[in-house]
């Protein structure tokens, strides 16, 4: 959910694999607001990530533990990022001295309104901007959507404002905005829609994403979710320059 510049010559594609991967051509990409995607090079057998300097795109995927999970890093690059998936829905990411955009996270490797959600946020810092949440797509029409639970030092929050409604306990703004970058299939345009937690969750406790709630509150609003075939994760995501950060999360199905 980058928002420092205009989201332009973008590709998003989204990766169904089983296996780790470096983009093919013709692989799709499971990523967020600010993406550009070319392609590499396949690698295997790589679950933890680690890198000073990246000079294309880099995006790998696949499963652990019966869980989808991914990783995604801008073009151009620099910095360090360690992801590493630990037992069943746990995974780590730490970064210093990055510059650029980065996505990842641990989840299914297909999108539900049904879906609820049980997760502990047991560390969260980001010193750029970036969020924590519910992340996907949708075809049909096409949304970016979050469910944002906290963030970093920049807020994501822009576009239109929609109002304020409750889930699980929570507050939640709901915020959409129209983008004019490429969506997940090569084609020009796609809206984001996304909840905020008005008041960022707290860490070490056990807490709940019912999905539906977001869903169903998004189509009163007018704006329906299509086609959820296409991954979904509980998302860490970070923009910005020299910065730091370090996370880990574990998730579970309630």
């Amino acid at each position: 959910m980058k928002k420092q510049n205009p989201l332009a010559r973008v590709t998003r594609k989204v990766a169904f694999g089983t296996t780790v991967a470096i983009v093919l051509v013709g692989a799709t990409i499971l990523t967020s607001c600010r993406k550009e995607a070319k392609t590499q090079p396949e690698v295997a057998g790589i679950e933890t990530f680690s890198k000073a300097q990246a000079a294309a795109q880099f995006y790998q995927s696949g499963t652990h533990d019966g869980f989808f999970w991914s990783l995604w890093k801008s073009d151009g690059a620099t910095g360090t990022v360690n992801y590493a998936n630990g037992p069943n829905g746990n995974y780590s990411v730490n970064w210093t001295g990055f510059n650029g955009n980065f996505t990842c996270g641990k989840g299914y490797s297909v999108g539900s309104a049904s879906y609820k959600i049980g997760y502990n946020l047991g560390i969260y810092s980001n010193s750029g901007g970036g969020t924590f949440g519910w992340y996907g797509w949708s075809r049909n029409p096409y949304y970016e959507y979050y469910v944002n639970e906290t963030w970093g030092a920049v807020s994501p929050h822009t576009g239109t404002y929609l109002g304020t409604f409750e889930s699980d306990g929570a507050g939640y703004n709901v915020w959409t905005r129209w983008m004019t970058g490429k969506n997940i299939d090569g084609g020009d345009g796609f809206r984001q829609i996304y909840s905020s937690r008005v008041t960022k969750v707290t860490t070490g406790q056990n807490h709940v994403i019912t999905f539906a709630n977001h869903y169903n509150k998004w189509s009163s609003l007018g704006y329906t979710l299509g086609q959820l075939n296409i991954p979904a994760i509980m998302v860490s995501e970070t923009w910005g320059s020299n910065t730091n950060g370090n996370i880990n999360c574990t998730i579970w199905a309630q």
